[in-house]
């Protein structure tokens, strides 16, 4: 039962992962449709407008409304996660090609077990700490093509660097999501996380004159979707 039961979480991670593989493809194409924050904000109401409907329409008001202590969290996730983490991945995107972007987030599963070990004392086994090294050492031989020379004389730009900071974003936001209380589903999360930063993007945006559409056709519409129902609605529930 406990092993259907794990089975179960571990095939909901797979399509996380599989549907979040879209977002580098569909944000490296909507760099020249809208500006980062006007896709961040845009994404994140449409996943908010569609889920706080369902989960009332399924469960009603109860399923919506969380006591203030879990929903400082929210505001906090929201923060770290969508806002911060979104925005600069789509900054990064305008620089650097999607697969770099798809491999550097490789480091992403270190980051998050090294800041559970520290702040949550969750630990890794040794055959998953094994897994994420073959992980990020095969991203850094993909990368460099197999050559040391290449390695050695790798020059990191401004975009890789964004792309490091918002998976430690992201690795924060999944940390902190442990502080919240056991009885919010995950669709309530994600709900109000991607509300959150949706406003925060969109303070920003007027605060900086960076809520920008530069075109919009039918590819980026489509574009537009995928990145906000299959990378985001599906993607972040699961």
């Amino acid at each position: 039962m406990r092993t259907n039961k794990l089975a179960k979480y571990y095939a909901l991670l797979m399509v996380a992962c599989i549907f979040w593989a879209f977002s580098p493809i569909c944000g490296r194409y909507l760099k020249d449709s809208m500006s980062p924050l006007l896709i961040t904000s845009t994404r994140f109401y449409l996943v908010a407008a569609i889920l706080f409907p369902f989960l009332y329409l399924a469960k009603g008001k109860k399923a919506i409304l969380v006591p203030w202590r879990d929903l400082k969290i929210l505001l906090i996730m929201g923060c770290v996660g969508i806002y911060l983490h979104n925005y600069l991945f789509f900054e990064a995107l305008r620089t650097i090609p999607a697969s770099n972007a798809a491999l550097i987030e490789s480091i992403g599963p270190a980051v998050t077990s090294t800041l559970a070990l520290i702040f949550i004392g969750e630990k890794l086994s040794k055959l998953g700490w094994l897994g994420i090294a073959l992980c990020c050492i095969g991203a850094i031989f993909i990368v460099c093509k197999g050559s040391i020379n290449a390695l050695l004389s790798l020059r990191i730009n401004f975009g890789e660097i964004l792309v490091i900071i918002c998976e430690a974003m992201w690795s924060i936001y999944v940390v902190v999501s442990w502080k919240l209380s056991k009885n919010i589903s995950p669709i309530t999360v994600t709900a109000w996380t991607g509300l959150f930063g949706a406003i925060y993007c969109t303070i920003t945006g007027v605060a900086t004159d960076s809520l920008e559409l530069y075109r919009l056709n039918t590819t980026d519409i489509i574009a537009f979707l995928t990145l906000s129902i299959l990378a985001g609605v599906v993607a972040f529930v699961s």
